[in-house]
């Protein structure tokens, strides 16, 4: 369990409202991560969200192609106090990308489920966690754009 003390520091939980925050600090417990650690793969179930407090986490996809080259591609990276794993709170609840810790770091790992549950009770708290999705999302396909276009300078 983390304190509601320490969730209120970060923008992502401004969107619970106060009798939410203790629930959500529940479902929320701090780890520490080293470098190279894997947090979340891609095309596994989404179990949990991640805010970055510290360190660096980068997102990477999977890039096999048809002749079975396999190759990671990094096609982003996690700024502190944003969250990594939104696929946890998009059905159908599975990560779309592999998340790797590059630097010693310290996180807060949400409960995906408990979460889901909180917001599918409140319908104020699941719009506005669309909401953050939807601009980490689209803050995503412009870092993955800003990559492609380094690649073919």
């Amino acid at each position: 369990m983390t304190s509601v003390e320490l969730l209120r520091q970060y923008p992502f939980f401004h969107a619970f409202d106060e009798a939410a925050l203790p629930m959500v600090a529940l479902a929320t417990v701090e780890i520490q991560c080293a470098p190279g650690e894997v947090l979340f793969e891609c095309d596994r179930p989404a179990q949990a969200l991640y805010l970055l407090m510290s360190g660096a986490l980068e997102l990477w996809i999977d890039a096999t192609d048809r002749n079975g080259y396999r190759r990671f591609v990094p096609v982003g990276e996690i700024r502190k106090g944003e969250v990594a794993g939104i696929s946890a709170l998009v059905p159908p609840y599975v990560y779309t990308a592999t998340g790797q810790v590059t630097a010693s770091s310290t996180l807060l790992k949400i409960d995906a489920q408990a979460l889901r549950d909180l917001s599918e009770s409140d319908p104020r708290l699941d719009s506005a966690l669309m909401h953050i999705v939807a601009q980490a999302t689209m803050r995503r396909v412009h870092d993955a754009r800003t990559q492609l276009l380094s690649v073919r300078k």
